[in-house]
């Protein structure tokens, strides 16, 4: 599961506003097709091209090649982002908590679908909960997200071939 990382995808996501929550933990997400805010292969194509032209960066056609192949890898990858507050705790707690959350998406990352793009935000009671109590949590919302979107996908399908 790759992270997202940038303000630009943290605020295409939620933007949406779509989300599902728990008592520890609130998950914003979004299917990549749906963001407003995307990057396609050819933007970093497009980039490399013009580093080529101008003599600057890498000459390497080959290097090229790898630019275009890992954008197109990352556009199916599945990404995370966390938000954890001060109100969570001081530096060492928040930590604690990050890591934990980090461990159990990529554990209950084949729940979600392709393409996805999901911010847990968490609440203030998260630093006193178990890993037991997380991990049964957030498998429970990816298992939400994955029916809303499948749902909405099917929707999308069946208006399709009306």
């Amino acid at each position: 599961m790759e992270r997202l990382k940038s303000h630009r995808d943290f605020v295409a996501v939620l933007k949406k506003r779509r989300k599902v929550s728990s008592r520890d933990i609130v998950a914003h997400y979004v299917m990549r097709d749906d963001m407003s805010v995307c990057h396609s292969p050819n933007e970093d194509r497009n980039a490399s091209l013009g580093c080529i032209a101008t003599g600057f960066g890498n000459s390497n056609p080959a290097a090229l090649c790898d630019t275009y192949v890992h954008s197109q890898k990352s556009e199916d990858a599945k990404r995370l982002g966390l938000a954890v507050s001060k109100s969570v705790g001081k530096a060492v707690v928040r930590n604690k908590v990050k890591r934990r959350l980090r461990v159990i998406a990529r554990e209950c990352e084949s729940l979600l679908p392709v393409g996805c793009d999901v911010i847990l935000r968490a609440k203030p009671t998260a630093a006193q909960s178990s890993f037991d109590s997380l991990y049964q949590q957030i498998e429970k919302l990816f298992g939400k997200i994955s029916v809303v979107l499948q749902s909405a996908q099917g929707c999308e399908l069946h208006e399709d071939n009306q």
